[in-house]
């Protein structure tokens, strides 16, 4: 028979855990795309040295919607 107090404490634990491999997910993912970022970042100032914030960041939306078009093609065959 479970006991009221020890489910809590059981609960807790879960959720800790549960907010630790959130907190880690979160983090990688983050790493992640930072990494992918400054992938593009030098790739293109190689490519076209002196391009401004705006021009960059309209790179980027460019490979966001690439990538979403390239998932779609993908989810659809």
């Amino acid at each position: 028979m479970s006991h009221e107090g020890n489910d809590k404490i059981i609960d807790d634990q879960r959720d800790d855990l549960r907010t630790t491999l959130t907190q880690n997910m979160t983090h990688a993912a983050i790493e992640l795309g930072i990494g992918v970022v400054q992938e593009i970042a030098s790739e293109t100032l190689k490519r076209k040295p002196g391009m401004s914030v705006k021009e960059f960041t309209k790179i980027l939306d460019q490979y966001l919607e690439r990538q979403r078009e390239l998932t779609k093609d993908t989810i659809s065959t």
